[in-house]
């Protein structure tokens, strides 16, 4: 038994999805859906690096950022501000900062000018991501989201070299499909929770950065995730679709996106490796 839990699918993607899925059936007619990624996250770190946060690491950095994405969409939705396209600007420029913030230690082993450009860099990658997934209108749309922006930047983690990376981003995103599904079974999307995408978008997104920071990964193989929020939005969502197939579409059309990325990094890595 021991062995099963140590079996780096299980830790990943089966337990983070089991307690996604029953979290999700809960929580799906409150306002605190968002936690349903944390939790994910959670499950993962318990079975493998535990909750320690000395040293302060950038692994650390970005589970404690993602934890406060997690707080922090809950107290949105308790707190009902108004005034929603400004409070989304406001959360992905937060998260933004955040992420500059989760890599200062290593843009400070660069030199001025690279270290500059690499920070604009990842402040307008996880700007993009987040506020895109925020925008998309609806929770299940963005678990959706969630779910793509997680398997896709922990696959390119996975790519890179970036064994815990990608863990903690397929984790995310296995818990956003177990947010999904949740909303799914119960045949229509939560009534409220629409910052559900917010901690599954912002550590997705961190894990991407990382991974180029620390592993292996070129930063231009994250490129196409952020064409992933715009191409879920060009399926509509209600006419004479069910839920499910609106879902499924959009997924479908987020997953495109994450297709290229990880085919261009798979074809690059044999590159790397044929050239040596």
């Amino acid at each position: 038994m021991t062995a099963w839990f140590d079996h780096p699918a299980v830790q990943a993607a089966v337990l983070p999805f089991a307690v996604a899925l029953v979290l999700g059936l809960l929580l799906a007619r409150t306002r605190y859906l968002a936690v349903v990624a944390v939790c994910g996250m959670l499950v993962l770190l318990y079975l493998t690096i535990g909750f320690a946060l000395e040293p302060m690491t950038s692994v650390r950095k970005l589970v404690v950022v993602t934890l406060a994405a997690g707080v922090l969409a809950s107290v949105v939705e308790v707190a009902a501000f108004r005034g929603r396209k400004s409070l989304i600007t406001s959360l992905a420029v937060a998260a933004g900062l955040a992420a500059v913030w989760v890599a200062w230690r290593l843009l400070g082993q660069m030199e001025a000018g690279p270290a500059v450009l690499a920070g604009l860099a990842i402040f307008t990658f996880v700007l993009s991501l987040v506020g895109g997934t925020l925008a998309s209108g609806d929770p299940l749309r963005a678990s959706v989201l969630g779910t793509a922006l997680g398997w896709g930047n922990g696959a390119l983690a996975v790519l890179g070299a970036s064994a815990l990376l990608g863990q903690i981003g397929i984790a995310l995103g296995t818990a956003c499909a177990g947010a999904a599904l949740a909303q799914m079974l119960f045949g229509r999307a939560a009534p409220s929770g629409w910052t559900v995408g917010l901690p599954g978008s912002v550590g997705a997104a961190l894990v991407g950065v990382l991974a180029v920071l620390t592993g292996e990964l070129h930063w231009y193989l994250l490129t196409p995730l952020l064409l992933v929020p715009i191409a879920a939005r060009l399926v509509p969502s209600g006419g004479s679709l069910r839920l499910w197939q609106s879902a499924f579409l959009a997924g479908f059309a987020a997953l495109g996106p994450v297709a290229v990325a990880i085919g261009w990094a798979w074809m690059s890595a044999k590159a790397a490796v044929s050239a040596g």
